[in-house]
């Protein structure tokens, strides 16, 4: 969990005038770029972007060596990393283009970077118009009863700015065949052009699909193929594509020892710690040095905005963010009886100032009796060196204590919780010449089975390595605060 600003207002306008101009066929380039750039904010507040500068400079000197092959383009192109573990690539009107750091993990060789890269370059240029869906904000917490509903809505949307059940992804809409066929034709010949073997498009979607198959046993999310659809002919098509490309190979940007060096170190799994992780229900961070523990069984999200949970049947909601406020920590909770007095009539059913060890909080609890049910709010502001949060709580009475509970579970990390934070991570190992896979990951302890190491490699899993040389592993890792 990072805290990042978005303008939901604007999004949401530009939307609808999006889509409203792609209904009717009227849309600009510079339309196109605006949107785009406003969905950059979204993809940063749902997923969020893989804190790693060197990488993701590597990733973007490799997408502008493909920019550079260009014919005159109106786009700007801009390349990032998302913090998602699934391997997936997609692109944003206007010329935003992402890769998952777990695509990144799959990598062998650049040349199947360029070939992901250069085909969502193609579906920018070709305007194969990305769009976002997801439901209305808090669907589920705005049929709950009473005046304050609105105004806990609004503090929340403030908090969160991202649909509830969209939160933490973005859904594009999948790309019809012949898209995906002429972003492919169109990818090969630019990677091609830009001095790269246009084979290392059909090696990564081979890679990637290998690794969605191997993985599918563990949570899955999102891939590059739910909004990339596949044929059985895809790659067929490719290859038969493929031989009429004429080739003018140039150097790569990195070797494939740099391309590694590059990854070595990369946070893999599910949980990135860098944005906090959730041990059964209790959440911690260490970089912002707190922990928080949800009702057990209720439904949690970690976002780059804001961590929270919901209770299952919608009756409850809880919500931590960090405060963007002009006011001062001690003005906080009167500005917020004020709106509510002016607001709903409503007086504080509680309120009081304590010490969260040494951090001072401010609790104020609402509780609306205007509906056909009592709902009760929590507020808690709460300053720490980090950061000052807010938790805001709002659910039907009989979730009261489940509330309170988790609002004033909020405190600092133990210096024990905060070792035990722990992610698995990307390192490099070497394999000796005539030694089997099998035996190389019990020597190096490596956590990946054979055979997502022989896919995230490129080896083959039952035969003995012919020399030595460098393959990735997965080991899990303590997590080190930033700056500490």
């Amino acid at each position: 969990m990072t805290w990042s600003r978005f303008r939901l207002t604007g999004l949401l306008l530009l939307h609808f005038a999006f889509l409203t101009a792609c209904a009717t066929a009227v849309i600009s380039p510079e339309m196109e770029s605006e949107y785009g750039d406003e969905m950059s904010h979204q993809v940063q507040d749902q997923i969020g972007l893989y804190n790693d500068p060197d990488l993701a400079a590597y990733v973007s000197a490799v997408g502008q060596r493909l920019v550079g092959s260009l014919d005159a383009t109106p786009y700007r192109f801009h390349f990032a990393i998302v913090d998602q573990f699934e391997p997936n690539a997609f692109a944003t009107p206007g010329g935003y283009i992402y890769v998952s750091r777990g695509l990144l993990a799959t990598l062998n060789d650049e040349m199947d970077l360029a070939g992901v890269l250069a085909h969502e370059i193609g579906h920018v240029v070709l305007r194969h118009h990305a769009r976002q869906a997801g439901r209305s904000m808090g669907a589920g917490l705005l049929t709950l009863p009473g005046r304050a509903v609105g105004v806990f809505s609004e503090g929340l949307g403030n908090m969160i700015n991202a649909p509830i059940e969209a939160a933490g992804e973005v859904f594009l809409a999948s790309y019809s065949r012949s898209q995906e066929s002429d972003a492919d034709q169109y990818g090969l010949q630019l990677a091609a052009k830009s001095g790269y073997d246009p084979n290392g498009l059909p090696r990564a979607l081979d890679s990637i699909e290998r690794t969605v198959v191997e993985l599918s046993g563990q949570h899955h999310k999102a891939s590059f193929f739910d909004s990339h659809p596949t044929t059985p002919t895809r790659l067929a098509d490719i290859s038969q594509q493929i031989t009429s490309i004429p080739l003018a190979l140039r150097a790569p940007v990195a070797t494939r020892a740099q391309l590694y060096k590059h990854l070595d170190g990369l946070w893999w799994g599910q949980q990135n710690p860098q944005g906090g992780v959730f041990e059964n229900d209790s959440y911690r961070n260490a970089d912002m040095d707190f922990t928080i523990a949800f009702a057990k069984g209720w439904k949690t999200i970690n976002t780059p905005r804001f961590v929270g949970a919901t209770q299952p049947d919608g009756g409850a909601y809880i919500a931590l963010s960090s405060t963007q406020s002009e006011l001062k920590f001690n003005q906080l909770g009167d500005a917020l009886q004020e709106k509510m007095r002016k607001q709903t009539g409503l007086e504080p059913s509680e309120r009081r100032t304590f010490q969260i060890g040494d951090w001072p909080a401010q609790l104020i609890r609402y509780d609306d009796n205007s509906g056909s049910e009592t709902v009760s709010l929590y507020y808690l502001f709460v300053a720490s060196p980090h950061s000052t949060f807010t938790v805001m709580a709002m659910g039907l009475e009989r979730y009261r204590e489940s509330l309170r509970e988790t609002v004033l579970s909020l405190r600092q990390l133990s210096a024990h919780e905060s070792a035990s934070i722990k992610g698995q991570r990307l390192r490099l190992a070497q394999i000796r010449a005539g030694e089997t896979l099998a035996s190389f990951d019990k020597r190096v302890a490596n956590q990946w089975p054979d055979e997502l190491t022989a896919i995230f490699n490129g080896v083959d899993a039952s035969e003995q390595s012919p020399s030595t040389r460098t393959l990735k592993i997965i080991r899990t890792e303590r997590y080190r605060p930033q700056g500490r």
